[in-house]
Formats: structure tokens, C-alpha cells, sequence
């Protein structure tokens, strides 16, 4: 009986800290934007461990995407910092491989520095970016009204 509870306890305890963090459902806005003819990413649904978005939460984005000005490109989940020195880590969570057409995603960033979340598509071979969308809280957004994507569509 003794070996039974301590093997549920260490079940227990496994599950607890493989788990993914607990999210909600958060509202955002959408900030500066800019695409290609043709391509758009949408955000559909944001979770996150806190409706801050901010360093130390974890977040997911699910969504669609429609890719026609390349043959693929990576979309990835970012974070423009705004203290820091610019470098960021990135984890195989934040980005997919897409192809020409249309489809869904899932990315998830913790974030690790202050600053603003975009979705960007980025050209596999030069590594410029080439259309996307910023986005955040309502206060985030207001905050950054100076956002440039202008970049995107050169």
C-alpha cells in the first residue's frame, strides 16, 4: 500500500511540472500592420498565463494565414524589445515553416524582455521580414502608436 501512494505522488508531481502553464482567453488589439498583396495572417485566439502580455507570461496564438507573394516563408512570434539590449532567444514553439496557400497555426512565445508581439512573415532565404502585424493590450497598443512596418512591403 505504501509503494502505491508514493508512486501516485510521484505520478502526481511528473504531470504537474510537464504541464503546459494555465492560460486564459485574452482580448487584444491589433497595432501596426503591413502585407504584400495577397498575404494576411489573422489572430483568431490569444491564451496566456496573464491578460498583461508581458515578461514572464506565456502565450499562444492560434490562427490562419494565406501566403501568396513567396512560395513559403516562416511565420514566427516575436517580441520587439523596448528595454534590453535585442537580443532574443527563440524557442522551436514561436515559428512554423509555411508554403504557398492557406492554413492554420499555433505559436507560443514566454516572453522574456519588455516590448511589443508581432506574427511576421519571414523571407527562408534572406531572413527579411516581409509582412505582419504587432499586437497587444489596448494600453500596449496606445503605447506605441509609432510602430514602423513600413519595411515589410519595400
Amino acid at each position: 500500500m505504501k509503494l502505491t501512494i508514493v508512486s501516485l505522488i510521484a505520478a502526481i508531481m511528473a504531470a504537474t511540472l510537464s504541464a503546459k502553464p494555465l492560460q486564459q482567453p485574452v482580448p487584444i488589439q491589433l497595432g501596426a500592420k503591413a502585407f504584400r498583396d495577397g498575404d494576411v495572417i489573422r489572430i483568431d485566439e490569444v491564451l496566456s498565463t496573464s491578460p498583461r502580455l508581458e515578461q514572464g507570461d506565456t502565450i499562444t496564438i492560434k490562427g490562419y494565414f494565406r501566403l501568396e507573394s513567396r512560395t513559403e516563408a516562416s511565420l514566427q512570434l516575436l517580441l520587439t524589445q523596448t528595454e534590453g539590449d535585442g537580443v532574443e532567444e527563440t524557442d522551436a514553439t514561436q515559428g512554423i515553416s509555411t508554403t504557398k496557400g492557406t492554413g492554420q497555426f499555433e505559436v507560443t512565445i514566454t516572453v522574456k524582455h519588455k516590448g511589443y508581439l508581432h506574427l511576421t512573415f519571414y523571407d527562408t532565404d534572406t531572413g527579411k521580414p516581409f509582412g505582419g502585424t504587432y499586437f497587444g493590450t489596448t494600453d500596449q497598443m496606445s503605447q506605441a502608436p509609432n510602430l514602423c512596418v513600413d519595411h515589410y512591403t519595400r
